[in-house]
């Protein structure tokens, strides 16, 4: 599960900085319970613009707290993050509305698109606002084509009764391996693939975002048919992941094949005099790790994944 926070539940509704005071204590507790349970709340870089009255910004109104509550909100929403948008599943071409709001590129329409997905992303909202429901529905695509529900949180007692009942994440690239191999059947890992992780400080955010880019090649290998072909629902998955200046998947440049030949070169998971050539991956930003995986899709044959660790082509 991943926590967004709900940069739309900021609207100038505030009357007064004792107000805005007390519902940012509200939500740095629900921030504290979610590190309790090894989980992070993710922000926008943009929230701090937002407007807590006609008069002040959040980023003005932050500068008139008391030191620590500034400098601990700044450090989290204006510098450090972490920040969602690093790691954005949905992009700017994509349409998502609620009620009458379009809510592409906010915190609402990433959960959306997320948990249309199948992953399991959440809202935590301001209180007093107007976000204070769940769950909140989100229309996908023009004319309502689909929709999508997002849970949402704004009590710390009732994120925390949750978050107590919901498994624990990874605690290290070990965890992070025995789940992906538990989770993705239509996956063929090879054997030493996440070994390349180790001497890497281990990130849950990164964790999490490396079951994810396997979650799609997962799914994507679940929406083709015996001949190879992609599915309407499949071919749509390749659209969103896979084509545009955002993709979270892509070929290495020709340059980057003939310079890193050698090591986008691995061993055939299952034919050990055999060897696959994986210039496709999965991209992560920050930090900048890779998945390689044999392709393109063939008819009756594994997605191999050989490769999960920093990126090569350096």
């Amino acid at each position: 599960m991943n926590l967004l926070l709900n940069d739309l539940s900021i609207h100038g509704q505030f009357q007064d900085l004792a107000a805005f005071r007390e519902a940012v204590g509200r939500v740095m507790a629900m921030r504290e319970i979610a590190r309790r349970f090894k989980r992070e709340l993710y922000s926008h870089r943009d929230v701090t613009n937002r407007r807590i009255s006609p008069e002040l910004s959040v980023f003005e109104a932050l500068q008139r707290l008391p030191i620590d509550n500034k400098r601990s909100l700044l450090a989290w929403l204006n510098k450090w993050g972490p920040f969602w948008e690093d790691a954005a599943q949905h992009s700017p071409d994509h349409w998502f509305q609620c009620g009458d709001d379009i809510v592409t590129n906010t915190a609402v329409g990433e959960a959306a698109y997320c948990v249309a997905v199948g992953l399991d992303h959440r809202l935590v909202s301001f209180s007093p606002s107007d976000w204070t429901y769940s769950p909140i529905v989100v229309q996908m695509e023009p004319n309502g084509v689909g929709i999508t529900t997002v849970l949402n949180h704004w009590e710390p007692a009732d994120l925390e009764s949750v978050l107590q009942n919901t498994p624990a994440p990874s605690n290290s690239w070990r965890d992070l391996q025995e789940d992906a191999c538990t989770r993705f059947q239509y996956l063929t890992f090879s054997a030493n693939c996440f070994s390349y992780l180790n001497g890497h400080p281990f990130d849950p955010g990164a964790a999490d975002r490396i079951l994810s880019r396997l979650d799609v090649l997962n799914r994507l290998m679940g929406l083709v048919d015996s001949s190879g072909r992609r599915t309407a629902e499949g071919h749509q998955l390749f659209q969103d992941h896979f084509t545009g200046d955002r993709a979270g998947f892509s070929d290495s440049s020709d340059s980057e094949k003939n310079r890193f030949r050698d090591k986008l070169t691995f061993p055939h998971p299952e034919h050990p005099n055999s060897q696959l050539f994986c210039p496709w991956h999965g991209k992560l930003n920050n930090p900048p790790f890779r998945i390689h995986f044999s392709w393109p899709l063939a008819p009756s044959a594994p997605l191999y994944v050989v490769y999960v660790g920093w990126k090569i082509t350096v």
